[in-house]
């Protein structure tokens, strides 16, 4: 068997149990939970929104970022065009999900406070 297919099926099983997750989630809490799922959307959303620049996290030394800069400012034009092009549809597609996630908050909310009345 390819090793494509066992990372695709991998992938498939995690994304099948997240969506289980999420249905049980719904299904004991309604809409509240649509809400919930919705801010934790919007969590992962800004997190990876924050971490496109760059490596961030626990033993990052003041050298590795020096030379992060570095490396950077020794780019040429294209590869500097390339990267600011690769960064714009990523914040793109992070906005696009940003709004899913704040949507669903809202929705979630006015259902639950809809239904609560």
């Amino acid at each position: 068997m390819p090793a494509k297919s066992i990372v695709m099926a991998f992938v498939l099983s995690g994304w099948l149990i997240a969506l289980v997750l999420a249905a049980l989630i719904v299904a004991y809490t309604s809409f509240f939970g649509i809400a919930v799922i919705g801010v934790f959307i919007l969590a992962v959303s800004v997190t990876l929104d924050r971490e496109r620049d760059g490596a961030v996290g626990a033993g990052i030394t003041p050298g590795f970022l020096a030379q992060q800069h570095r490396s950077r400012r020794e780019l040429s034009d294209t590869h500097r065009q390339a990267l600011h092009d690769e960064h714009s549809r990523e914040a793109r597609s992070t906005r696009h999900v940003r709004y899913l996630g704040a949507a669903m908050m809202l929705i979630g909310l006015g259902g639950f406070w809809f239904y609560q009345l």
